[in-house]
Order: structure tokens, then sequence, then C-alpha cells
């Protein structure tokens, strides 16, 4: 990355984390509103839609960045793609692993004990099993081999 456009991104982020901080100040400090059921600051429409706001940007440059690499780096994306790959067949694992039995919860009425809501859970949960022994065993591996060189 160039000095320059380096520059100017140390700076936007400067700018960024002043205008959060002053966002978060005149929500904490700004007062609340009056004749509300429950406490109510006055500002906090203005944090929702700033947090908003970088929430979009973040996840535009963070699709926009992996495709100006691709477009500049085709060698390199392969490993990026193969990675995607990989991470897909780890869902699909997980999903495959996954059931929406419904569950026996007396005096439960939610809108939530779905096959689709409880399939989902057992997918996140499968998921981040496989991915969480995978770094652990990746870790133990490295400092395997790590005294053997």
């Amino acid at each position: 990355m160039s000095n320059t456009l380096s520059k100017y991104l140390n700076i936007l982020t400067y700018v960024m984390i002043g205008l959060t901080a002053i966002f978060v100040a005149m929500f904490y400090l700004g007062g609340d509103l009056p004749n509300q059921t429950y406490q109510t600051p006055v500002y906090t429409d203005v944090l929702i839609h700033w947090a908003k706001a970088l929430f979009f940007v973040c996840a535009g440059l963070s699709l926009l960045f992996p495709i100006i690499e691709l477009v500049s780096n085709p060698k390199g994306a392969v490993k990026g793609l193969a990675g995607l790959v990989g991470l897909g067949v780890i869902i699909f694992i997980g999903y495959s692993l996954s059931d929406g039995t419904l569950l026996d919860l007396p005096g439960y009425t939610g809108p939530d004990n779905t096959p689709g809501t409880l399939q989902f859970a057992d997918t996140v949960l499968y998921t981040m099993y496989i991915l969480g022994i995978g770094t652990v065993a990746a870790i133990v591996a490295t400092e395997v081999l790590r005294r053997f060189r």
C-alpha cells in the first residue's frame, strides 16, 4: 500500500473514531426524553444510525477489497477460494449433523420452536464445534512440528 493511501486511511480512521466518541458521549450525556415509560436517551437514534452506517461501510469494504485483490492477483485468489470452499464443506457437515425435531418445552408458546430455527441453531453449534476443535488441533500440531525442526 502506498504511503499516501496509508496516510489518508490513518486520518480517516482517527476521524471515524472521533465521531464515534462524540456520538457515544452525546448518547450518555445528552439527557433523556421526557414523559417516557423507560429511561430513553435523546440521541439514541443518532447512535443507532451511526452504527448502521459503520456496519454498511464495513460490509461494503469487506466485499470490495477481496474483489480488487481477485482482479489484481488471480493466482493468490485460488487460496482464498479454497478457504471459502473448505468453510462451505464444514458448514455442510454441520448442517448434515443438525436435527430439526421440535423440543418438548412445557409452558413455552413462543415462535422459535420450529424445525427451521432448531436446525439453524444446530448447524451453527456443530460448525463452531468443528472449527474450535480444528483450531486447537492446528495449535497443537504447529507446536509439535516446531519442536521437531
